[in-house]
This record gives structure tokens, C-alpha cells and sequence, in this order.
């Protein structure tokens, strides 16, 4: 393999590993995250107190996000490592689409919600900025 195949495949794989990261931190939370609180100008525990029912409608959303977050990730996973790896160049279209359709929505909302000094906008910005370089230096 090339050596920039080879530090696409690596940052690829950092990409995936962050969506995951970020699934697991969605699915595995108790509750709506600082940024949430600060969206909708209530601390969940005044929610859960005010309007039990959207405070559960809320976590479930959260976790259902965090749920594809890491399905979206070991997708990714499982192409770089039977597909992208080996020089397909169908892979690379399916990394980038892939990530487009996902990220863009999942940006604009973040950076509606939360703006980039939010944790999801900072991190959002990183991990397109890492999938970018990996994909520029793979074509």
C-alpha cells in the first residue's frame, strides 16, 4: 500500500473512530447534553420535573443518535478495512457520500443549536476537516 493510502486508511480510521466515540457518549448518557440544556434554556432535571414526557422523548432521541452514530462508525470501519484499504475506488465514493449525507445535516444542526464553541461544533469541524484531508490525499 502507498504511504498516502496509508495515512488516509490511519485518518480514516481516526474519523471512524470519533463517530463512535461520539455514539457511545450519546447512547450510554442519562440525559440531554450541557449544550442541549443551554438550547432550550432549562437544566434537565427542571425538564424531567416540568414535562416528563419530553424529557424522556429527549433522551430516547439521543440515544437513537448515538445508536446510528456507532453503526454509522463500524460502517465505516468495515469499508476502510475490506474496501478503501485495498485501493477501491468505489469505496472512496461511498466514504464521501456517506460522510456528506450524514455530516452535513448533523452540522447545521449542531452549529445552529450550539455554534462552534459548542463540544459538537468544534469536534464536528475536526472530524470533516480530518475526513477531508484523508480523502484529498487518497484520490
Amino acid at each position: 500500500m502507498e504511504l498516502r493510502l496509508q495515512m488516509a486508511v490511519v485518518m480514516l480510521y481516526v474519523f471512524a473512530a470519533c463517530i463512535i466515540l461520539f455514539g457511545l457518549v450519546y447512547l450510554i448518557s442519562p440525559r440531554i447534553m450541557p449544550y442541549h440544556e443551554r438550547f432550550i434554556g432549562r437544566k434537565f432535571e427542571d425538564l424531567k420535573k416540568q414535562d416528563p414526557k419530553m424529557a424522556a422523548l429527549s433522551v430516547a432521541s439521543l440515544k437513537v443518535v448515538g445508536a446510528l452514530a456507532i453503526a454509522m462508525g463500524i460502517g465505516f470501519v468495515m469499508m476502510i478495512r475490506f474496501q478503501f484499504s485495498r485501493g477501491d475506488a468505489y469505496s472512496w465514493w461511498i466514504i464521501l457520500v456517506m460522510s456528506l449525507v450524514a455530516f452535513i445535516p448533523i452540522a447545521v444542526v449542531s452549529f445552529s443549536i450550539g455554534g462552534l464553541r459548542s463540544p459538537p461544533g468544534w469536534i464536528i469541524a475536526t472530524c470533516i476537516l480530518v475526513m477531508s484531508v484523508a480523502m484529498a490525499i487518497s484520490f
